[in-house]
């Protein structure tokens, strides 16, 4: 079973501290993941603690719908095969490395296009061949390079 909040180490209550008022209505399960987590979080570096918990903030300020949404696409994520997860964060990587600049041009695209036209988008790249989506991939960054030139 999952201790009490008064059982629980002073590391622990401090990293979970804003669960206090909670803990111990939570289901014993639940409890024992985030004991787990408190205890990993105590390992890490103050850098990595402290951009852990800059994302736990952000996560908390996201509306419940959202939240879902995410919760969602995270799921979906990890039902893809190995090739796709790993397709999938390589496209994510290209992102990140692209500059500021062409990042947030890439964002107001996608935010300007109706949900229809995003959904096309999706099915389009859905339908296409490993090979063919390679092919648009590159096309799209050659397309962002010369921009930038």
């Amino acid at each position: 079973s999952a201790p009490t909040w008064n059982q629980l180490t002073v590391q622990q209550q401090k990293v979970l501290s804003a669960l206090e008022s909670k803990w111990d209505t939570m289901p014993i399960e639940r409890r024992q993941q985030l004991l787990t987590k408190a205890d990993n979080f105590s390992k890490l570096t103050p850098l990595q603690q402290d951009n852990m918990l800059q994302r736990f903030e952000t996560w908390n300020r996201l509306p419940k719908d959202q939240k879902e949404n995410l919760r969602k696409r995270y799921k979906e994520f990890n039902n893809l095969p190995a090739d796709q997860k790993a397709e999938a964060r390589a496209r994510l990587e290209r992102f990140q490395a692209l500059p500021d600049d062409q990042k947030q041009e890439l964002r107001e695209k996608w935010q300007s296009m109706t949900p229809e036209q995003k959904q096309k988008l999706r099915e389009r790249f859905n339908n296409m061949t490993p090979d063919e989506r390679k092919i648009a991939r590159e096309r799209l960054m050659r397309i962002h390079e010369n921009k930038a030139q």
